[in-house]
């Protein structure tokens, strides 16, 4: 008896999210989807920039204050974009408007809820959707009530990528919370999307935020965070939410 050949393992991709804003005109949430092979080094690169800045916790946006951590935080946007750039990394990006949104539809819901519910739309959207076709997927998202909800419908993200998009079954291998004093690039995405979220909110800093929020917009190449980025773009999206999603993509992104 002949034994069957195993098929290759896919190779699998990790999607580092967090959301900023909630209690703002305009929520944000977002991440960076990269390699497996590539997590370590992105790690060892984020926690070397932590030592150089004297940072003895974590790249966070509502803790930057300037000074001599200033260097650090421009280093860490630099790196983040020069990953974009590079194609070795991508930013996927949702924006939607919080203000004026009834969050309390149905009993218990609040903020939280409506921020899982972007994120549903954002891990299904984008990362099921550019990547479920020939990736095992591996969600981790910043800790806390706004993504535990999300975390608990994987074989709902799942099986919806599955019937819109023609992705594997199961695509999304693991969707679960994360602290990130543990994850160095759920801290890179803290600081690119609270950046984002300042600019998109019109934030008027008296502090060094928003030097770095002007530094985040420069960085990333495109004018204004307040559209959505071109149908063709995979690197680096930007998509605001108006409660329907959009049409389909062409082609889908290749990580290195």
């Amino acid at each position: 008896m002949q034994n069957t050949p195993s098929r290759p393992a896919l190779p699998a991709l990790l999607f580092f999210g967090d959301a900023s804003s909630k209690d703002k005109k305009f929520m944000v949430a977002g991440g960076f989807a990269i390699n497996s092979r590539r997590v370590r080094e992105l790690e060892s690169h984020i926690a070397s920039l932590r030592e150089m800045g004297g940072i003895q916790s974590e790249f966070h946006w509502s803790a930057y204050r300037g000074g001599d951590r200033r260097a650090a935080y421009e280093r860490l946007v630099d790196y983040a974009f020069d990953l974009v750039e590079a194609k070795q990394a991508a930013l996927h990006v949702i924006v939607t408007k919080f203000e004026g949104y009834d969050h309390k539809a149905k009993e218990g819901e609040n903020k939280d809820t409506s921020v899982n519910r972007m994120y549903f739309q954002l891990c299904l959207h984008r990362i099921a959707r550019f990547y479920g076709k020939q990736t095992a997927i591996h969600i981790r998202l910043d800790v806390g009530n706004d993504a535990d909800d999300v975390c608990g419908m994987r074989n709902e993200v799942c099986a919806k990528a599955y019937n819109h998009y023609k992705t594997r079954p199961n695509c999304i291998r693991t969707l679960e919370t994360m602290n990130s004093k543990a994850a160095g690039v759920i801290q890179m995405a803290d600081v690119i999307v609270g950046a984002i979220a300042a600019k998109q909110n019109n934030v008027q800093h008296t502090s060094p935020k928003g030097d770095l929020a002007d530094h985040v917009l420069k960085r990333s190449g495109l004018d204004t965070w307040g559209q959505s980025t071109p149908m063709k773009a995979r690197f680096l999206t930007v998509w605001h939410f108006e409660g329907r999603p959009p049409q389909p993509y062409p082609k889908r992104a290749k990580l290195d």
